[in-house]
Order: C-alpha cells, then structure tokens, then sequence
C-alpha cells in the first residue's frame, strides 16, 4: 500500500499530474521507472487551499477514476515561526510511511521545505511535477474559468470533461531517492 502525500498549492497544478505520472510509469529517475499503485492520495492543506483541494478531488475523480483523497489540513498558512516548521515536519512524519511518496510541487516553498525534510525522515520518496509555464498559466486561466463549476462537482455523474482542462498531459515528473 503506497500513499502519495502532496503539499497543495492555489491551483491543482502538480499534484494532479504527479499521481497521473506515477500510475502510469512516465518519470524520470535515477531507478527504472515502474507502475506506481497509489493507494491514497493525501493533500496537506491551509485554510488557503481548501477549494483548491475540493476540485483536485473532482478533477482526479472525473478524469483519472480515482476516488481516495482525503485532506489533511494545517492550523497555519505558512510558516512563519521555527515551531511552524516543527509541526509541518512532524505532520508529515506522522502521515508517511517508508516508501511512500511526497510531492512537493505545490504550496508554499516552506511548507514544502519542511515536508521535505519529514519524509526523508522516514524513508519516503520524493517527486516534483514540472509544468512549463505557458501551459501552467493555460490551467490557472481556465481554472478561475471554470471554479464555481468545479467546486460543485461531487459525484461521478457530475462529471463534465471540462474539469480535465484542470491539468495538463506535459508535465515532467521527476522521482527523487
């Protein structure tokens, strides 16, 4: 049982593509890539990012058929304190087991920073999605487009192929350690 914890930005851009990328085998890495079952996937959230993690879950339910995600939310929104950093780290620790993975494309550099370190901790895996920057501005454009649709979609007859405009097929993923 593999977990895909995946700090969370503004837009769903990274983490999307990360599980995509990992599912299906398409990384790069210093190991033979290989199909990755991915058996949950977790968003570490803020109050910042809470739309942002409701539509990652329709975006990843409509387009890849995949339905465990669950958030785990942080009582701040970045990390302004050396005890902030703490708790993050901590909280990662507490959620990654050896050989899951963390993605840490998304969110605050920080926040990632710490989850960074928390997951080496314990032996996870480390994975960033890279998405150039006119197809990430393409996806933040259509999302403010879009959102409110977005954020009405809970089950899967709610689907509209629209919510697969959300991410994008060219990201580059690379798996670290």
């Amino acid at each position: 049982m593999v977990n895909l914890l995946a700090t969370l930005g503004r837009t769903v851009g990274g983490p999307v593509e990360t599980f995509e990328n990992l599912s299906n085998g398409n990384y790069i890495s210093d190991f033979p890539p290989h199909k990755v079952k991915v058996d949950e996937l977790i968003a570490l959230t803020t109050s910042e990012t809470e739309e942002t993690f409701f539509i990652m879950k329709a975006v990843l339910m409509c387009c890849l058929n995949f339905t465990k995600v669950r958030a785990v939310r942080l009582d701040i929104d970045d990390v302004s304190t050396p005890q902030d950093f703490v708790l993050v780290r901590e909280k990662v620790k507490g959620l990654l087991r050896p050989g899951d993975y963390l993605d840490f494309s998304g969110g605050r550099k920080a926040i990632s920073s710490a989850a960074v370190l928390g997951a080496r901790e314990v032996g996870a895996h480390l994975v960033t999605s890279i998405i150039g920057e006119d197809e990430y501005d393409r996806v933040k454009g259509r999302m403010v487009q879009i959102r409110d649709r977005a954020l009405a979609v809970y089950r899967p007859e709610q689907c509209l192929g629209y919510l697969c405009d959300l991410y994008t097929t060219k990201a580059r993923t690379i798996v670290f350690f």
